[in-house]
């Protein structure tokens, strides 16, 4: 990471910025739509890649949620980038992700590591009430079932700081491919950079995945529009925040695809 872009990083953390979120959107759809055919190829691709690896038995899930998932989405962010600068998209560049697979795992390791650490305390209460017991002698024996202890909806509470954190490192990936950084430098950025306008992110991501639900709703057809869709905003929004394009090419040439 250059000198120049630590300090326009910092600038962002600092000053704060402007945050379109609708605008974010519109981009999403004005970038897939400049090689549609090629994201809907490549979110079927992606999608029978994921599903054949989770099938295999002990490591499938584990290889799709540390390796193939953030890889895939980083190309996904790749293609973005380069319809973002008016360059002829290559369908390779959707698999140019792997080039990044280290840190990419170790990003997401450690982010579901938090994550699932946020959660305990209301695993705790959940267990202390007996509401765990009860679940699993439901899922055992259905018709034996009783009836359930008072359940402590209070205990939604204790999810905030897992949303939180699930939102903070969306853009981990981001700094790792576009500006070169370690994963846990890239972590602790993207969470500075989020939480100044974190509510909004939220939105954001909710609107997004809202779009995505629609689209399995249709057949599961249009999930193959929608998803491309989300890649495109993600990236729309993570450019415009940090400037991306603002950098000199020779400070970003050893970070992106020629």
């Amino acid at each position: 990471m250059t000198e120049s872009q630590r300090n326009r990083i910092n600038a962002v953390i600092e000053e704060g910025y402007h945050f379109d979120l609708s605008g974010y959107i519109s981009r999403g759809f004005t970038l897939f739509q400049k090689s549609a055919g090629n994201f809907i190829g490549f979110a079927f691709l992606a999608g029978m890649i994921i599903v054949v690896a989770s099938l295999v038995p002990f490591i499938g899930s584990l290889l799709s949620n540390l390796v193939l998932t953030p890889a895939l989405l980083v190309g996904g962010y790749l293609a973005a980038h380069k319809l973002h600068r008016d360059e002829p998209l290559e369908f390779g560049i959707f698999f140019k992700g792997f080039d990044y697979v280290g840190q990419l795992a170790l990003a997401a390791l450690v982010t579901n590591l938090i994550i699932f650490a946020s959660f305990i305390p209301m695993l705790v209460v959940w267990y202390l009430t007996g509401t765990f017991e009860w679940v699993w002698n439901a899922i055992d024996n259905p018709l034996a079932t009783v009836e359930p202890p008072a359940f402590p909806f209070w205990s939604f509470l204790l999810l905030a700081p897992a949303v939180y954190f699930g939102i903070a490192y969306s853009w981990a990936y981001h700094f790792i491919v576009f500006y070169g950084m370690e994963f846990w430098d890239a972590m602790e950025t993207s969470r500075k950079v989020i939480s100044k306008k974190w509510g909004l992110f939220f939105l954001f991501f909710l609107v997004l995945g809202l779009l995505v639900g629609l689209g399995f709703l249709v057949f599961f057809v249009g999930v193959l529009v929608a998803f491309p869709v989300l890649m495109c905003a993600n990236y729309a929004a993570f450019a415009d925040v940090t400037e991306l394009l603002a950098e000199k090419e020779d400070d970003l040439v050893e970070h992106l695809i020629d």
